[in-house]
C-alpha cells in the first residue's frame, strides 16, 4: 500500500465503532504490525503512535486501516497515527 492510499481511507468518513475500547483496539491492530511499538507519546486527552510507514512497510490491509479509522484513530500531521482518550 502507498502512503497516499492510507491517508486517503484514514479522511474518508468514518463509521465509528465504538462498541469496544477504541484505544485499546487499536493498539492491538497496531501490535499486529509492529509488535515492538504501541503508544509513543501523550498529550493531553491524545496518544501517538507508530509512523504510518512503519504499518505500510509491515503490510497493514486496507481492512485493517478502515477498522482503525472507524475506532477514531486519526493521522497526525499526516505522519503517524493518534487517538483521542
Amino acid at each position: 500500500m502507498e502512503q497516499e492510499k492510507f491517508k486517503e481511507l484514514m479522511s474518508q468518513d468514518n463509521s465509528s465503532d465504538f462498541s469496544a475500547d477504541n484505544v485499546f483496539e487499536g493498539l492491538m491492530i497496531i501490535r499486529k504490525y509492529c509488535p515492538g511499538k504501541s503508544v509513543e507519546g501523550a498529550d493531553h486527552d491524545v496518544i501517538y503512535s507508530v509512523d504510518i510507514s512503519d504499518l505500510i512497510n509491515a503490510g497493514i490491509t486496507e481492512e485493517d486501516v478502515i477498522k482503525l479509522r472507524n475506532l477514531n484513530w486519526m493521522l497526525q500531521d499526516g505522519e503517524y497515527l493518534a487517538c483521542f482518550v
